[in-house]
C-alpha cells in the first residue's frame, strides 16, 4: 500500500517523465486507482503540513577531528515527525553540521516539504549558507555545494543561527549515533 507521505515524490516522478506506465512500474505497490486518486487529491489541496517544515541540524565530534555523528530532527506544524541520527565516522566537527544539514534537507524532500526553515547552533555552517562566510576549506566546499544541491530542490530555504541550549534535540541524536556507531532514530 502507498502511503500518503509518497505522494509528492510520486506526483515528481509523474511530472518528470509524464509517462504513467513508467510511474507505475517505479511504485509497483500503486494501482492505476491510486494514481488516480493521488492527482485529484493534489490538484483540489496542498498539505499545509509540509508547505514549510522545520529542520533542527546539529553535528558532532569527539576529538575534531575523532569519532563524529549527525543528528537532525523535522517539524511539520506543532509536531516533531521524525527525529535522526547517523554515525559518520571519523571527521571534523565542521563535516560533521554540513552532513546534518545535507541528511536533514534530504529527509525534508523525501517527505515531500516545499519549504523549509533550517535551525543550527553551529554559525559558521550558517553563515556560509547564508553567503555571509566563504567556504575555504576544500573539503567542505564539496558539503557545501551538496547542501546546496539538496535546497535547490526545494521551493525556498531559510537558514537560522540559535543558542545552542535550544539545539539539545539535534545534539543528542548526533551523539547518540556515535555512541551507537550507527544509525538512531527515536
Amino acid at each position: 500500500m502507498w502511503k500518503k507521505a509518497d505522494r509528492s515524490r510520486i506526483l515528481r516522478d509523474l511530472a518528470d517523465s509524464l509517462d504513467v506506465d513508467r510511474t507505475l512500474a517505479r511504485h509497483p505497490e500503486m494501482t492505476p486507482q491510486d494514481l488516480s486518486r493521488i492527482l485529484r487529491e493534489s490538484a483540489d489541496m496542498v498539505d499545509p503540513l509540509l508547505e514549510e517544515i522545520v529542520v533542527m541540524v546539529d553535528g558532532a565530534a569527539r576529538g575534531n577531528p575523532g569519532p563524529a555523528g549527525a543528528g537532525f530532527l523535522i517539524r511539520a506544524g506543532r509536531e516533531t515527525t521524525l527525529r535522526r541520527g547517523e554515525y559518520l565516522g571519523e571527521a571534523t566537527n565542521n563535516v560533521a553540521e554540513y552532513n546534518a544539514l545535507i541528511l536533514g534537507l534530504e529527509a525534508a524532500i523525501d517527505m515531500g516539504a516545499i519549504q523549509a526553515r533550517v535551525y543550527s547552533d553551529s554559525e559558521l555552517l550558517i553563515k556560509q549558507m547564508n553567503g555571509e562566510y566563504r567556504v575555504k576549506n576544500p573539503r567542505l566546499r564539496e558539503l557545501f555545494a551538496l547542501a546546496q544541491k539538496a535546497a535547490g530542490q526545494l521551493k525556498k530555504v531559510s537558514y537560522s543561527h540559535i543558542p545552542r541550549e535550544k539545539n539539545r534535540e539535534a545534539d543528542r541524536l548526533a551523539n547518540m549515533a556515535i555512541d551507537a556507531k550507527g544509525p538512531v532514530s527515536l
